[in-house]
């Protein structure tokens, strides 16, 4: 195991553990084989087809991602079961079409307006109807059934549409804290998914397939009643906001960012690192016990020679960010310790958005 070469980083860099990042990508395969359900991990989290091959290495043949150019990206790296998780967007029909003959396509719908975009399609491909559960995003209330029965069936008379499914991604899992809020979102997501399921008419409600999945509740949970499949994406490096709701160990966080500091304000308990808001994006979270109530936009994490121990350094975080420049709130006996040019390794508030933002990065070997 090589020695992480510090020294060759100048600038924001986000490092990819792949020992942990291996770790929970087996974990989760292993979780979907016990639960009797298929994996379609969601690639938006890395983007990546080095990372991709990981996946492949573990089992997986179904993925899901959240553009077309991403979805043209993995198809091109040889995927071929690739399901489009986000609303039809009519304006990408080229695009589709190529897409669609070149692999099992899978499209995401939500309104009956959308078959129309289907009826033009030259190629077949399978259609999932986004239900909104309770995130509140996008999708058709739940409430709404016959609205959705009549959908189904429409869709299954398209000679364009091999199969039609359900699709449900209960995002307000995000919002949640610990094992048992958790397990609300996840129970009461999937019994009014199976709701929907049953007021579906025939024929397409004894060929429905569903797919369901948001890290928190892959994560946390053990079985998924009514659900052929599962879609979590972050779990690839999980991040702070995982770890804060309980979805995550500090251990399990694989992706975080080396930010060299470029000034110190001990006077405020102060340094300010090269890293801001189009490194680290701007989400974050509030802790009043971690954070003094600040907003954390990314922890500073325990640095070793191989990239960082799965603890945090208490006391340690950013809690501002401009475009460029990020304010990092530190104990003034370490400020003390801190010169200008040290790195500090950040785990970030959302791994998925910093990846998305910085697009380059380095694998570590990382500690076992």
């Amino acid at each position: 195991m090589t020695h992480l070469q510090w020294q060759h980083i100048t600038g924001p860099r986000v490092l990819v553990d792949r020992f942990r990042a291996q770790r929970n990508i087996q974990r989760m395969q292993q979780k979907a084989i016990q639960a009797g359900v298929q994996l379609r991990p969601h690639f938006k989290t890395h983007q990546s087809v080095e990372i991709g091959r990981w996946f492949r290495e573990a089992g997986t043949h179904a993925i899901a991602v959240s553009s077309v150019r991403m979805a043209q990206q993995f198809e091109s790296a040889g995927w071929r079961d690739i399901m489009l998780a986000i609303p039809l967007n009519p304006r990408e029909l080229s695009a589709i079409n190529q897409l669609a003959g070149n692999c099992s396509l899978t499209l995401t719908i939500e309104s009956a307006d959308a078959l129309d975009t289907i009826r033009r399609l030259s190629q077949d491909v399978n259609l999932m109807i986004e239900i909104d559960a309770g995130y509140g995003r996008t999708g058709i209330d739940w409430q709404q059934q016959r609205l959705i029965s009549d959908l189904a069936n429409q869709a299954l008379q398209l000679p364009q549409v091999r199969q039609v499914g359900l699709l449900l991604h209960a995002g307000n899992s995000y919002q949640a804290s610990g094992d048992s809020a958790i397990q609300q979102v996840h129970e009461e997501s999937l019994q009014r998914l199976a709701e929907v399921k049953a007021h579906i008419a025939e024929p397409a409600q004894s060929q429905l397939f569903v797919s369901a999945g948001d890290t928190p509740t892959c994560s946390r949970m053990q079985s998924f009643p009514g659900v052929d499949e599962i879609r979590p994406g972050n779990y690839v490096f999980y991040d702070l906001q995982q770890q804060h709701i309980g979805a995550c160990d500090w251990d399990d966080i694989a992706l975080t960012l080396a930010c060299p500091v470029i000034a110190r304000y001990p006077e405020r308990n102060e340094v300010v690192v090269h890293a801001g808001a189009v490194h680290l994006s701007k989400d974050y979270l509030l802790s009043k016990d971690r954070y003094e109530g600040r907003p954390c936009y990314g922890q500073v994490m325990q640095i070793s020679e191989h990239g960082w121990h799965g603890k945090p350094v208490d006391g340690a975080f950013v809690h501002g960010l401009s475009q460029e420049h990020g304010k990092v709130r530190m104990p003034p006996a370490l400020i003390e310790q801190t010169r200008l040019g040290d790195l500090l390794v950040i785990a970030p508030a959302h791994s998925c958005l910093t990846m998305a933002a910085m697009h380059d990065f380095m694998i570590i070997q990382g500690t076992r």
